[in-house]
Order: structure tokens, then sequence, then C-alpha cells
């Protein structure tokens, strides 16, 4: 910590707080210090000399200050703004608990953990913009989790810079500039990358969106490349498909998080309140997965081959049955198909897992982990099983769950992925119906991968048991 600049913040700011610690910061120096007054720690953040500069503290202090109004269990509140030496600074609660940043740096987030997450920061903005505040700096940085909820920070800042800084005498608008005072690279609107002065609400949606897309995948869309190029890309480029990256995410949680990146602001959900309201679905959660674009490609193509084989199978077999029953003969089995497939029974194929990596290890964790399920399920008292090798060479075919249900005659069918990041491993499972189409279980596991033996034990516990209960009467 510089002492310098504590000692000076001390000063100012007298008795009624102890200056306590300093944290990192990005635009501005943070400080811990304890409020006498209210018996409670506060977040003290002076902005750094090099954006101060450029910034008229009058003006600041009195837009950050119309942030301080919004009251609302997912957002950090502005407690005080004032002036250290030419410098501006602003008070807020302190919030004990890590930044989404730091969640995020551990690995992507279960679909269940994201959903939640997105959830709170969606009712902060849509509190926020019912009442004509924009944030303009959504990213995993200004979301702070604690007690199991998310809570958005720094509301108001960018909005603050930006306008203190359009009336100062000797600012000068560069892409440096741009980047700092109205959002981060990564997470900027099309429309802020370009500058333009009409930018609104729906710029929050866009980040709300790559910030979700990160916490499912690790990183943002465009990561990787220099601060210019993103900007670049923001206006031009499309982000690569969610489904094409990560295997088990339902379709439904995709397409809020697709749509929020439209590049053009009519495109994306009509506000975030409608965002808070498509996340309460279950789908969100539990529904069928996503299917990626090329995935969808390849399938049609296949699709069209198998289906010129199965026409012609028809054919022969009409012709064959049209022969026996001209000489009379009763075409054998006719009677035993119609009786399976009026009444399948408790049946049930277990799909080979993906590796949502698509690495060695991950692979190899997904092959043990399908032969355990398969053995797990097996030994479920009436229960018809499908042969693994059947259902690996239909899997290879691109087929949809529905086609592999029918083709393999079970009324249930097992999927799910395996994924890692560092030392951790996550498995998720999922149970679908297939004459409804629909997901009757889901659940996702997690551990150390040298324990993956023991993540394994569990799962198949859990799936032996969500199977047992909805395949047995």
């Amino acid at each position: 910590m510089s002492s310098e600049l504590a000692a000076v913040l001390q000063a100012h700011l007298g008795t009624a707080y102890t200056v306590e610690r300093e944290l990192g910061g990005g635009m501005s120096r943070v400080f811990v210090a304890h409020d006498h007054r209210l018996g409670r720690l506060v977040a003290i953040k002076v902005l750094l000399p090099t954006l101060a500069a450029a910034v008229n503290v009058e003006r600041f202090n009195r837009e950050i200050m119309l942030s301080a109004g919004l009251q609302h269990p997912n957002i950090v509140p502005v407690l005080h703004a004032g002036e250290l030496d030419g410098l501006p600074y602003f008070v807020m609660p302190y919030i004990r608990g890590d930044s989404l940043r730091v969640r995020i740096n551990r690995g992507p987030l279960s679909v269940r953990e994201t959903v939640s997450i997105l959830k709170d920061v969606a009712r902060a903005l849509a509190f926020a913009h019912e009442r004509g505040i924009v944030h303009r700096d959504i990213k995993p940085d200004n979301v702070l989790l604690a007690a199991g909820a998310a809570m958005v920070t720094d509301f108001g800042v960018a909005k603050a810079l930006s306008a203190s800084r359009e009336h100062h005498p000797h600012h000068s608008h560069t892409i440096t500039e741009v980047g700092v005072s109205l959002g981060t690279p990564a997470y900027m609107a099309p429309e802020q990358a370009a500058a333009d002065p009409t930018v609104d609400r729906r710029a929050d949606l866009y980040a709300f969106g790559i910030v979700g897309y990160e916490m499912l995948i690790g990183t943002p869309p465009f990561h990787g490349r220099t601060p210019q190029a993103i900007l670049a890309a923001q206006i031009s480029e499309a982000p690569p498909p969610l489904a094409a990256r990560r295997s088990d995410l339902p379709a439904a949680l995709v397409d809020i998080l697709m749509q929020c990146l439209e590049k053009d602001p009519a495109r994306r959900p009509r506000s975030a309140t409608d965002i808070t309201r498509r996340l309460e679905s279950p789908a969100v959660v539990s529904g069928k997965f996503a299917v990626s674009p090329a995935t969808v490609r390849r399938g049609t193509r296949r699709l069209h081959a198998l289906g010129a084989l199965v026409l012609l199978a028809i054919i022969v077999s009409w012709l064959a049955l049209r022969s026996r029953s001209t000489s009379g003969v009763a075409a054998p089995g006719a009677t035993t198909a119609q009786a399976v497939s009026s009444d399948i029974g408790p049946s049930i194929a277990v799909l080979p897992l993906t590796a949502a990596g698509g690495g060695a290890r991950e692979s190899g964790i997904a092959l043990g982990m399908t032969s355990e399920l398969t053995n797990a399920v097996s030994r479920v008292q009436g229960l018809r099983v499908a042969s693994q090798t059947a259902a690996t060479g239909l899997t290879n075919r691109a087929l949809t769950l529905a086609d592999i249900g029918n083709a393999l005659n079970v009324a249930m069918v097992l999927e799910g992925s395996v994924q890692s990041a560092g030392n951790r491993l996550r498995v998720t499972v999922r149970l679908v119906s297939v004459r409804r189409d629909s997901t009757l279980w889901v659940d996702s596991f997690e551990g150390p991968v040298d324990s993956t033996f023991a993540v394994q034990d569990v799962a198949s516990r859990a799936v032996v048991s969500a199977v047992a209960a909805r395949a047995i009467p």
C-alpha cells in the first residue's frame, strides 16, 4: 500500500474513518476503511491521476451521485463522493467475497451457477434501467459474489467519467480514452466501440451476454487479441456460437445469450426485465441441449444419406412381404414388431459422454464414465439396457435423440459431458424421455481430477436412483 496516498486520504477523512488497507484496483486505487459512525467497513475508490487529469471533478461527483439512489439487493450503492487533492473519490459499502472475475479464473461455471448469477445481474440492470441509469461497464470485475448472491458495483462510474470529460476544456477522444471511459473493450457493445453518442441500456445487455458467455466458456468471445482488434471484432465479427464451444448447454440459455450479442441493438432482448423473465424458465437449466450450426449441417447431410438407405430398405422389405403374402406365407416377426413399438417398457440407452474440451484426458475420463454408467444402470431390476456398442454406433451418425431412441427401441436416453479445468473435473448427466422429447432429470458432479473414481461413484449412484425412480413402476 502507498503510505503517502493512504496518509493523505486518512488526513482528509479525519476521525470519521480509519483507513485499514489497500486492495487491487483498475481505474482507481481502492482502500478499505472502518466507518466509525455506522460501525462497518467501506471501500473508498480514489480515481487514478492519469484519469483524473482529464476530468471535471464537480461534474464527475454530480454524475456519480445520481446512482446513489439505486437501493436494490443486487446493487452496491454509492454512499458518498468527494475530492482528494484534485482526485475524485467515492465511498461504497465493503462487500466480503470474491469478484466474478476470481471465480471465472478457477474455471468455467456450471449451467446452474451461471444462471443463478445471471438472474441477479439482470435484476440489478432492470432496476437501474427503469430509473434511467445505464452502467456502461458490465464485466466480471464489477460483479461481486457474497452470501450466495451476486451484486453489481460501480454503477454510474463509466458514465461519470464520460460526462465529466465531455465538459473538460482539454479533453480529446482517443481510442484508449474511449475504452477506459465508456467501457472495457472485451465487453463493449458495437455502438460503444464505434463511440456512438446515443448509447443506451441495450449496451448493458450486450455486455451481459459476454459475461454469460465467459462464465460458461472461461473466456470472452474475442479473447487473446489486442484492444484495438477486439474493438474491431465487436463491431464487425460474429462471436463463435456457444454450442460450438461447449456441448452441455441448454438451448434456451444459449438463445438468450446469443440474442444479447446481436450487433444491432434492436435485435437484442427488449429489456433486462425480459431477460429476467426468460431466465426463470426451467428450460434454461434443464432443457434440451443446444446444437452447433456445424453439427446441424453435418447431421442434415448424414440424415439425407441415411434417409435414402432407409427408403431403400423399406422398398426391399415391402417387396419381400408382398412376395410372401402372395405365396400364402405370413411375414415372420410382424406381430412382434408391432407389439414392441406400442409397448417398449422400461428401457434405456447410455450414449457416450462427450469430452467438452476435446483433450485426451477428458476423452479417457468420458469413455470410462460411459462404461461405468452403463454397468450401473444394468443392475436396475426390470430395466432393459441397450448395447453400448449399438449406442456408440448410432451417436457417430449425428442423429437426433428421438431417432436414436427409436432405433434402439428404448424409452429413455442418458447423455452427458465431461469437462476439466486445471485439477477440477465436472461431469454433467441428463436423462431424456424419448417419447416426450423432454428432460426428466439433470445434475452435475464435481471433484479433483485425481479423484475421478470417487466422482464416478457419486454420479453412478445418483443416475441409478434417478433412472429407477422414473423407469420402474
